[in-house]
Formats: structure tokens, C-alpha cells, sequence
């Protein structure tokens, strides 16, 4: 006759070895550990603006580039939108915004 195996709810070393994490712990880990790329934003606006834009990055004390006084704009957008005092209706504003 057959040897019976003993059952038990240990996991053998084999088992975990071989094993690979599903592909979505893979991607937060990979995530986690990796430095954050840049996703640029195409951004087309009025000469006025950028004139002014520009105007404001001359004028400043250390040049800060337009690019910061743009990504300064649009944490305060998110905060009026956080408030809802937003211009436009967005659902799930909280879950999108991360709260």
C-alpha cells in the first residue's frame, strides 16, 4: 500500500522558494523602491500668461523655474477642489486626491 502523508499547515521550504509574489506586490514593491519619474503635462496657455510666468521666474530671488511655480498652482487647485469650492463637479474628489 501507499504511504499516507502526514498533513500539517506548514508550508515545506520547497514550496516558498518557488514561489513568486503576485504581480501586484511586485509592482508596489517596485514602486516603493524605485526613484519616482517625472510625467510631463502638456500645457499650452494665453502669451499673457506666459509672459507673466516668465516675468515671475526673472524676478524671483533663486530663478525658481516655472515648472515649481506651476506644480505650487496646482497644489493649491487641489486643496480648493479638497474644500469644494472647485469651478468644475468632480466626483470621488477624496479618493482621488488621496483622503
Amino acid at each position: 500500500m501507499a504511504e499516507r502523508k502526514k498533513l500539517t499547515t506548514r508550508k515545506t521550504a520547497s514550496t516558498t522558494e518557488t514561489k513568486e509574489a503576485p504581480k501586484h506586490v511586485e509592482r508596489a514593491l517596485r514602486d516603493v523602491t524605485e526613484e519616482v519619474k517625472p510625467k510631463r503635462v502638456p500645457y499650452d496657455t494665453h502669451p499673457d500668461t506666459h509672459r507673466k510666468l516668465s516675468s515671475m521666474r526673472v524676478m524671483s530671488r533663486d530663478n525658481v523655474p516655472v515648472k515649481s511655480f506651476l506644480d505650487e498652482a496646482v497644489e493649491d487647485l487641489f486643496e480648493k477642489y479638497r474644500r469644494g469650492e472647485g469651478r468644475f463637479d468632480v466626483k470621488d474628489i477624496d479618493r482621488i486626491l488621496g483622503e
